[in-house]
């Protein structure tokens, strides 16, 4: 299972289906909620309501903000630990690829 996570990140086909799959790109306001937080906290850990802050910012609407943040927490593309969130370390890498 290990050796097939590392190739992921190896093959932009396997990355680019990877992140197909999670489901981040689905929609447009899903896509620049995660472009958000990936330009604010890079790998950095934050809580929710940074979450909400910075997606807020990009798009300008604290409600939807808080309706992508909930959507990307249900699509798990958050590590977690206790109160501290951060990008998932090989979901970021697989959408690093794709760009």
């Amino acid at each position: 299972m290990l050796r097939r996570l590392a190739d992921v990140r190896a093959d932009r086909a396997e990355a680019s289906a990877f992140v197909e799959a999670t489901g981040v790109h689905v929609a447009p306001l899903l896509a620049a909620g995660y472009w958000a937080l990936d330009d604010e906290f890079k790998g950095d850990p934050f809580d929710l309501e940074g979450a909400v802050t910075a997606v807020a910012l990009k798009i300008e609407d604290e409600g939807e903000a808080r309706w992508i943040v909930n959507c990307l927490d249900v699509l798990q593309v958050f590590d977690r630990e206790d109160v501290q969130l951060r990008l998932e370390p090989l979901l970021r890498q697989c959408v690093t690829l794709r760009v």
